[in-house]
C-alpha cells in the first residue's frame, strides 16, 4: 500500500519540462507607473504708459452764480480737455521649478497603476 492510497489524496506529480518555469538567467519583467509633472508659469501683467498729451476742444463754458445773500459771485469755467495716453501692454512670465509626484493607484496612493500604459 502506498501512503497517498492510505491517506485517499492524489499523489504528487513528478516534475515535468512541460510546466512553465523561470529560466537560470532570470524572469525579464516592466513594470509601469503613471507620475504626475508639473511646470508653472508665472505670469505677471506690463503696462508702460508713454508721455501724456492733452489739449483743449472748443470753447469752455462760463457759469456765475450769485450766494443768497447777493455778497459774492462764483464763476466756474468747464472746458473740454482731450488727454491723449499711450500704454504699452504685454506679460512677463517666469519659469518656477517643475515638480513630480506618483499618481494614486486606485484611489489609495498605494501600489502600481494598472491604467498607465506607457507608449512607445
Amino acid at each position: 500500500m502506498h501512503i497517498n492510497e492510505a491517506y485517499e489524496h492524489t499523489p504528487i506529480l513528478p516534475y515535468s519540462d512541460d510546466q512553465v518555469s523561470c529560466p537560470v538567467t532570470g524572469c525579464a519583467k516592466t513594470g509601469t507607473q503613471c507620475v504626475n509633472v508639473s511646470q508653472p508659469v508665472v505670469l505677471t501683467p506690463v503696462a508702460t504708459v508713454g508721455t501724456v498729451t492733452t489739449f483743449c476742444t472748443g470753447v469752455p463754458t462760463v457759469t456765475c452764480v450769485t450766494n443768497s445773500a447777493g455778497t459774492a459771485c462764483t464763476v466756474t469755467l468747464t472746458q473740454r480737455v482731450c488727454a491723449s495716453i499711450p500704454v504699452t501692454f504685454g506679460v512677463n512670465h517666469t519659469d518656477g521649478d517643475p515638480t513630480i509626484s506618483c499618481a494614486a493607484a486606485f484611489g489609495d496612493g498605494a501600489g502600481a497603476d494598472s491604467s498607465c500604459v506607457c507608449i512607445e
